[in-house]
């Protein structure tokens, strides 16, 4: 967190009027996708903070004021699973639920939580010095996300730091008007399927040069064999591999092309065929750096010929 910090990762989306760098989403998702060649977990708790920071930037004036008030990158967990309830009380809401799947909490100092008041959906801002926090984050995967439970218990949230959703995620949010990036005129749903895809597509792509590698250079004991390169049965789950991290790239770069070709017209909006478009294309990328990665994890060795199986 100290190295993304002082590289300036978080800044990435933050308006340039507050001190951040104003990037579009080209950029946003290379970053993501680069970190995953590294280490997953980093990549998707670094892209969902980034992203928030982007949401924070949508607030109206009194809500940035407060949370930009210590720098350009104000760091904050998001969690609607799943909605808890509000109350409307004098001055603002009461609000209760057990929120899971809250990643980059550990590092944050806010939380945006997903609350129903009255069947209407509402995100509330509140600082995670006022929560409680659940360690119930083992996992095998990307345990280093932290994702733990919050829960609140009849919680006071002042009324300025609670907002539609709807109002929120549209492109004339209240960020809007306050900020010149195009970027903040994009609905709100377009970012957030954009994080898992761009961290499977990363780590994909460092699995295969991992398999690679370990092709050329490993002896096989056991076998005939000197290397895996040179195994038939090696050779054709590498070209499996290989193609699968080629097809979810070359969705994953026509989904980030979309975006980024909707910024530079006016209204920068997508259109409905672009938008089903984008997200199935997302969604053949991620389903294609899955089997990749599995294809290139350690395989017993080939049997020798005439051996018991």
């Amino acid at each position: 967190m100290k190295d993304l910090k002082e590289a300036g990762v978080f800044r990435i989306l933050a308006p340039k009027s507050v001190r951040g760098y104003g990037m579009g989403v080209e950029t946003y998702a290379q970053v993501i996708r680069r970190l995953a060649r590294g280490c997953a977990s980093t990549a998707w708790t670094a892209g969902h903070l980034i992203e928030h920071v982007w949401m924070l930037a949508r607030w109206p004036r009194r809500v940035q004021d407060e949370v930009f008030a210590n720098g350009p990158a104000p760091l904050a967990a998001a969690t609607s699973a799943p909605v808890g309830t509000a109350r409307k009380v004098t001055g603002g809401f009461s609000i209760s639920g057990h929120w899971s799947f809250a990643s980059g909490i550990m590092h944050s100092e806010w939380a945006l939580l997903a609350v129903d008041s009255d069947g209407v959906r509402l995100q509330c801002l509140v600082p995670v010095a006022e929560l409680e926090l659940l360690d119930v984050w083992h996992t095998d995967g990307l345990r280093g996300t932290g994702s733990n439970d919050l829960l609140a218990e009849d919680l006071f949230v002042p009324e300025h730091r609670a907002m539609e959703w709807t109002h929120l995620g549209a492109a004339d949010n209240p960020g809007s008007l306050i900020h010149a990036d195009t970027l903040i005129h994009t609905p709100m749903a377009t970012l957030l399927n954009l994080v898992e895809p761009a961290a499977a597509l990363g780590a994909a792509e460092y699995a295969l040069g991992v398999f690679r590698e370990q092709m050329l250079v490993r002896k096989v004991k056991n076998t005939a064999d000197n290397r895996q390169a040179d195994s038939p049965l090696a050779q054709a789950r590498y070209s499996k591999a290989f193609g699968l991290v080629a097809t979810a790239r070359l969705h994953w770069q026509e989904a980030v092309r979309t975006v980024a070709g909707s910024h530079r017209r006016q209204p920068a909006t997508l259109t409905d065929e672009e938008r089903a478009g984008y997200r199935l294309s997302l969604a053949l990328s991620g389903e294609a750096a899955d089997p990749a990665r599995r294809e290139c994890a350690p395989q017993p060795p080939d049997p020798e010929p005439g051996s018991d199986p």
